[in-house]
This record gives C-alpha cells, sequence and structure tokens, in this order.
C-alpha cells in the first residue's frame, strides 16, 4: 500500500506542534485545540489521527524506541567499543534530523519524563545486545554498569548539545564517550 504523503505531513505538523508545546507548558497542560492551532489544522483533523495529546506522545515515545532499535540493530558483541561509537553516531545522527525532537529533549518541562524513557529504552537495549556478556560477568552487576554508562552517555549528550557542540564535532564527543565506557566495561569484566 502506497505511503498518503498528506497523512504523513500532517502526522509530522502534530508531533512537532505537540513537541514545540511541550517546550512551553507541562504536558498535562497541552489540549487538543492547542496542538491544531499551532500545527494549523482543525480538531477533526486532529481526531482522524491521534485520540488525544497522550496518544501523540505515546506515538513519539514509539518512534524513539524505534530509532533506539534501529541504531541498535548492529551492535557486535564481539567489538563493543566500535559498536558503542557506531550506535552513538547513528542516534547524534537521528536526533540531527529530527530538530524538533532534539529540542523537546533538550529543552521541554518535560524533559526529564523524555529522558528517564530514553534511558530505560538503551538501557534494555544494550542489556539485550550484551546478555552473552551479562551471564558470564553477573546479569545484575552488568546492568548497574549499563545504568551508569547509559545515565551518563545521556546526560553528557545533553550538556553537550546544549553547549551548542562548535569546539567538539560528534566524532571526537562519540571517541571520548567510547573510551569511558570502555573503562567502565573493562571494570565488570
Amino acid at each position: 500500500m502506497a505511503i498518503d504523503k498528506r497523512v504523513v505531513k500532517t502526522k509530522r505538523a502534530i508531533t512537532t506542534a505537540f513537541m514545540e508545546l511541550a517546550r512551553e507548558k507541562d504536558l498535562n497542560k497541552i489540549s487538543v485545540s492547542d496542538i491544531a492551532e499551532r500545527a494549523v489544522i482543525n480538531r477533526s483533523t486532529f481526531y482522524l489521527h491521534y485520540a488525544d495529546a497522550t496518544d501523540v506522545l505515546n506515538e513519539i515515545e514509539r518512534d524513539i524506541s524505534e530509532a533506539i532499535c534501529e541504531c541498535f540493530s548492529q551492535f557486535d558483541n564481539d567489538n563493543i567499543p566500535n559498536s558503542i561509537y557506531n550506535v552513538l553516531i547513528k542516534l547524534i545522527k537521528k536526533l540531527d534530523e529530527t530538530p524538533a525532537f532534539k529540542n523537546f529533549m533538550l529543552y521541554s518541562s518535560s524533559s526529564a519524563y523524555i529522558t528517564a524513557n530514553i534511558k530505560k529504552t538503551l538501557t534494555a537495549k544494550a542489556m539485550q545486545a550484551t546478555s552473552e556478556h551479562s551471564a558470564k560477568a553477573g546479569e545484575e552487576r552488568v546492568e548497574l554498569a549499563i545504568n551508569f554508562i547509559v545515565s551518563g552517555i545521556i546526560d553528557t549528550y545533553i550538556r553537550w548539545a546544549d553547549s551548542g557542540r562548535s569546539s567538539y564535532a560528534a566524532e571526537d564527543f562519540c571517541g571520548l564517550i567510547t573510551r569511558l565506557t570502555e573503562a567502565v566495561v573493562e571494570v565488570i569484566r
């Protein structure tokens, strides 16, 4: 079945409007009317695609999870440092492709909620990707290390992205994070 470009464009306008509004007010105060007005659509058009504002947030979260899964799709347990670097580069590229989401994550009043969900998804994917190693080193120990790594990566990314990134290229940032992650991985081996 062919993808209707009008539907894609409308849904993108709705999600972008939602993310922009989330930078201005709490999630629970964003109404369908607010979203429709910002997206320059009718409320009836909104309801063709979503049940309510929470439905929009849920779709954004699904999109985030899918993007993370896609970035982890070629994770190689035998070459963890290279895999970490590649995952980070892919994630940064995804965020750069969607400035509305990046700004939503960095500057919305509910960014803590979003980053907590991203951390949870990344931790689950990393645990899945390193399941063989987890069995050898002890699952709880590996999970604690992965939680530490994921939280550090996300929080450091937010600080780096918020600082304008001009003095530190994405490749350098990912290289530094990879080296730091390798050090943590060595501790749990």
